[in-house]
């Protein structure tokens, strides 16, 4: 295995979209066997299990428009990703895969019991042996790593627009990342468009490491590749 590849992120795993679904068991496979480290988005269901999965809503990858924290474990497993035979899999099952042969980045969505998530979460990872980083745009996830596991490596995602968010206000304190006097991440997850040298050195003059989301071709590679530490890239050919 090249270490050097760890620095390359493959996007909820090396996935197409046709055949292998993202977040997939599938998809994770073809990163490992590259060697490349992998994000994964994780979420809860309604009955407690943390469950790999990007969106709240399972429309786009399961044709059901219910929200993924409205369902049970049982009820999701009978769902098929993009009409394959892939199932969405459990964080434990992924970590079981994984076992430790590259790092996890893992995303925490936004969650109304996001305390109960990262309780369940950090038990879960307290029995892997692997490397791993725990990531989140909630500002609330962050602040409880730095005070609950501070030895846990801890990043804010961020760009200058966050679509997800409605209210401008919360969008521009969001965007320049004002939480981080309190949450203190070790590193921080920018959308790719936004960052350049000024931006860069800034965060590593405060000690923080920088990776850039989520890259697609070589061309928008090139451009940032001196200006972060890490890349979230969809497609080999980007960082060929």
């Amino acid at each position: 295995m090249n270490i050097d590849k760890f620095k390359f992120i493959a996007h909820r795993g090396l996935f197409d979209r046709e055949k292998i679904p993202e977040n997939s068991m599938l998809a994770f496979d073809k990163a490992l066997e590259k060697g490349y480290s992998i994000e994964i988005d994780v979420n809860m269901t309604q009955d407690g299990y943390i469950v790999v999965f990007h969106d709240n809503s399972l429309k786009r990858m399961t044709g059901i428009k219910n929200d993924i924290t409205t369902m049970t474990l049982s009820e999701i497993k009978k769902l098929k990703l993009l009409g394959t035979e892939n199932k969405i899999p459990t964080f434990e099952d992924v970590l079981l895969q994984v076992a430790g042969k590259v790092p996890i980045l893992i995303e925490v969505k936004p969650n109304s019991k996001y305390k109960e998530l990262m309780k369940k979460l950090i038990n879960l990872l307290e029995k892997y042996n692997g490397k791993y980083s725990i990531q989140s745009f909630d500002p609330r996830i962050v602040y409880w790593l730095k005070k609950n596991t501070p030895h846990i490596s801890r990043g804010q995602i961020s760009s200058k627009n966050i679509r997800e968010v409605k209210s401008r206000i919360l969008k521009i304190l969001l965007g320049k990342m004002v939480f981080n006097i309190i949450t203190k991440p070790n590193f921080i997850s920018y959308q790719y468009l936004s960052i350049n040298e000024k931006f860069y050195k800034k965060q590593k003059n405060k000690g923080r490491e920088v990776i850039a989301w989520t890259l697609k071709n070589k061309e928008d590679y090139e451009k940032i590749r001196d200006y972060c530490d890490m890349v979230v890239f969809e497609n080999e050919s980007t960082i060929d």
